[in-house]
């Protein structure tokens, strides 16, 4: 019995973990390899990818700058 307990714990405290960093990571700034993967390979990226890095770019002003300025260098 404890040790069912235990494992459901665990699983728990492992599905709030996936939550918590699937969240922080899509409300955080872009990495420069964010960037340049899809500046160069957005074809060849998954669609979930490219999706986020859109929608991010379309509501993130210093994402948005980066962006731009990496496409014009």
């Amino acid at each position: 019995m404890n040790s069912t307990i235990a494992l459901l714990a665990l699983l728990t405290a492992y599905g709030v973990f996936r939550v918590t960093r699937k969240i922080i990571g899509q409300t955080g700034h872009l990495t420069d390899e964010d960037i340049l993967e899809y500046k160069y390979r957005r074809r060849s990226l998954s669609e979930s990818y490219q999706k986020r890095i859109t929608n991010h770019i379309g509501r993130c002003e210093e994402c948005r700058k980066r962006f731009t300025d990496m496409l014009m260098g």
